[in-house]
């Protein structure tokens, strides 16, 4: 049957505008006029003044980690080093956590807590010295295990920290390739607590008007789980995931969906880490931090290459994560040395991208993704730790549109939520938590925001003749939003409601429904 949006606003993206689109079997078959295009045959949802646009697309998260963060601890709250301890202490009562069963927490952010420091090894032992405990830091580069989680991982004062990465046995802080590489060998859920996690997941990310998600480091230890998913059909939005370069297995058992989707999941590409975080100082930058500190790469010149190389003779996407402008200036490069064809490889993060950069980077065909969130949860951080004149240009979206650089913008779920509003709202105000306008002059139109989630997160995902744009032929993937945020005030734009979330032409999220 064929379905008939009308009486509300419709943002195509594209040329072609109406005040009515058609939809049928998954698909947009019409964009138009009403007295043109209605039939007597067809199903007519009234937008009731609301706006339909394309569904938003996920340029980078990580759909795993989100999902094993909703079986997590979570320490947001927290302000005080004894409000953590609380937290975990009510957790392994409430859920009869036993002896050698593991703890894993989220959100945890020493510059929220009182003390403006780590919590130590010795504070999580006070809290169980038999059960292992592990808190993410909120960045995901780095975080605490007590001395229980040590044991179990075999880190002892004598293991050497792995290249790009640091252990401290003492305080049990593990940051970068040391945390990363480790935390990957904590046993996981049972698999039936797994797939209903993934599932709440999915919805999460619909009502944030997201049909199209990103897992951007997928391990071997993911392959069970996700063969479970894709054997029970329980992606009912489309999951695209990028493969780090040793997951052997799990790019065997799943050959068959490099590039293409079954089961509503494909391999994108590969994954690499370049550096750290700009939050921890060990985003690898060109000019030291405040403190006269550089930060560090986490992968070497050769390694990039063989990685590079590896991803195109195997015609297949990289994502490079890449906060500092160091770390984006070897990449930039490597690519240049091995670059054959148009495997359309991805900056993600770029917070401290040059505009000197930019130019290069369009004559290689590389998108930027940028964490524009970063400007307003962790811009005051950064201005502490750069300088006011270096934070300014923190994602420096204006100066990519001089270039014509066709950039995307992500929130890295489940380091903040995966909110799309929201980054709009950030990407056109530039506002700090506390208030403070951070580069003005990077401040971008929401026409533009709009592009950056939609058409150019459809082209980095190769998808541009199927997604982005609410454009003939294409698929049905839309949201309806209460209000045009193209005309709503721009400090009121993350106030918007996602109304409904269709993916294939049908509804996957609606409010209150």
């Amino acid at each position: 049957m064929k379905t008939i949006y009308t009486n509300g606003t419709i943002i195509t993206m594209d040329e072609n505008q109406g005040n009515v689109l058609v939809e049928e079997n998954g698909r947009i078959i019409s964009v138009g006029e009403y007295d043109d295009l209605y039939q007597e045959d067809m199903l007519v949802i009234d937008l009731k003044g609301h706006t339909l646009m394309p569904s938003f697309i996920d340029a980078h998260s990580h759909l795993s980690g989100y999902a094993m963060g909703l079986l997590q601890v979570a320490l947001d709250d927290c302000q005080t080093i004894e409000d953590i301890q609380k937290c975990i202490l009510e957790y392994i009562k409430a859920n009869k956590i036993k002896a050698n069963q593991f703890i894993n927490c989220k959100g945890y952010n020493q510059e929220n807590l009182k003390e403006k420091r780590h919590i130590t090894k010795q504070e999580l032992d006070a809290v169980s010295s038999t059960i292992p405990i592990c808190i993410q830091h909120y960045t995901g580069h780095c975080g605490v295990m007590n001395t229980p989680a040590l044991q179990a991982l075999n880190i002892n004062e004598k293991t050497i920290s792995p290249v790009g990465g640091k252990i401290n046995y003492m305080s049990g802080f593990l940051e970068e390739n040391a945390y990363t590489s480790y935390v990957q060998k904590i046993p996981m859920k049972s698999l039936d607590e797994l797939k209903e996690a993934y599932t709440k997941a999915q919805e999460k990310y619909a009502s944030y008007g997201i049909t199209t998600i990103q897992d951007g480091m997928i391990v071997d230890e993911l392959k069970d789980i996700y063969q479970m998913l894709v054997d029970t059909d329980d992606f009912f939005l489309d999951v695209v995931g990028y493969l780090g370069f040793d997951a052997v297995q799990f790019k065997e058992v799943f050959k068959d969906y490099k590039k293409q989707y079954h089961h509503h999941f494909k391999i994108g590409g590969y994954k690499m880490f370049l550096d750290g975080s700009p939050q921890n100082k060990t985003a690898w930058t060109i000019d030291p931090y405040v403190d006269g500190t550089y930060g560090y790469p986490t992968l070497n010149d050769e390694q990039i290459k063989n990685n590079l190389q590896q991803a195109i003779k195997e015609d297949m996407q990289v994502l490079a994560h890449c906060n500092g402008d160091q770390a984006i200036e070897h990449y930039i490069n490597q690519y240049s040395q091995v670059c054959s064809q148009d495997i359309r490889p991805v900056i993600i993060h770029a917070q401290m991208m040059r505009e000197s950069q930019m130019q290069r980077i369009k004559e290689l065909k590389m998108i930027p993704s940028f964490f524009l969130a970063h400007v307003y949860y962790f811009g005051d951080i950064h201005l502490r730790q750069l300088g006011k004149e270096r934070a300014q240009t923190i994602s420096p979206l204006h100066s990519a549109l001089k270039y014509h650089l066709p950039f995307t913008m992500h929130q890295d779920a489940p380091v903040i939520e995966p909110n799309m509003l929201e980054t709009i709202q950030i990407a056109v105000n530039r506002q700090t938590i506390n208030g403070e306008t951070l580069g003005k002059e990077e401040c971008i139109e929401p026409i533009e925001a709009l592009k950056a989630l939609t058409v150019h997160a459809a082209y980095q995902y190769h998808e541009e003749k199927d997604k982005g744009s609410l454009s003939v032929g294409k698929k049905a993937d839309m949201i309806i939003l209460s209000d045009n945020p193209l005309k709503v005030d721009k400090k009121h734009i993350k106030d918007i409601e996602i109304i409904k979330t269709i993916k294939d032409g049908k509804v996957v999220y609606e409010k209150n429904g």
